[in-house]
């Protein structure tokens, strides 16, 4: 936030029926409380633990509620979420998603968070900037089986600068695990399409990646009762 310039108001996010008005550094923003206080305890006790008075934080623009440690952009892709027009189409990039799902985690917005993990298994994401993703962001890992797989399976070993995105564990995981993995494919045996890699049973894969990673990958088709 910068006392040099001008505060202006939100060019989207400024609604005049709004019930509470929110500075985040140069812009304003007059939002409906209700979808910030429904999930997150950190908004309730925020909202709540304003002392009764004749112009109480977040009542005027003279007076807002300031957020700090959260730039404007960031603030309005989160708010996007609940005033999108699309409904339930969420169309965002790899970046606005993590900008939303950091503030979710932040603020304790549990459906916002599973929100962002959909949206994030719907993009194609490299699989070495995706497992750094999930592992930031404390997400299931059980989502970085197909990631696994990729890497394990690929005839490159990582790169220099792959294996430094990486957690040093992690890095030395992945080599263990190519190393069992060459060690059960048949001599030379690689695919015939897409992109080279080394041919495995499905079996041998998920059990190089149970030992390895910890990881159950992909359980049984269900079962399903045909009825003539």
């Amino acid at each position: 936030m910068s006392d040099n310039n001008p505060v202006l108001r939100h060019g989207v996010y400024f609604f005049h029926d709004g019930d509470i008005i929110i500075r985040v550094e140069d812009s304003v923003f007059r939002i409906h409380r209700f979808f910030l206080t429904r999930e997150s305890k950190y908004f309730r006790s925020m909202f709540m633990g304003n002392v009764p008075s004749r112009d109480p934080p977040g009542s005027s623009e003279s007076n807002p509620i300031v957020l700090k440690d959260v730039t404007s952009d960031a603030f309005a892709d989160f708010l996007w979420v609940f005033y999108n027009h699309e409904y339930s189409i969420y169309s965002a990039t790899l970046e606005k998603w993590k900008r939303i799902l950091a503030l979710a985690q932040e603020w304790g917005f549990i459906q916002v968070e599973r929100l962002c993990v959909r949206e994030l298994e719907k993009l194609t994401i490299p699989p070495v900037e995706k497992i750094k993703i999930y592992q930031d962001f404390n997400l299931d890992p059980e989502l970085l089986y197909d990631s696994y797989v990729e890497l394990i399976t690929r005839l490159e070993p990582l790169a220099l600068e792959e294996g430094m995105k990486l957690e040093l564990l992690t890095s030395l995981k992945i080599a263990r695990a190519r190393e069992l993995a060459r060690a059960l494919a048949p001599d030379g045996a690689t695919s015939s399409s897409g992109p080279a890699t080394i041919e495995l049973q499905e079996s041998d894969i998920q059990s190089v990646i149970r030992d390895v990673f910890g990881l159950q990958g992909p359980g049984p088709a269900p079962v399903t009762n045909c009825l003539n």
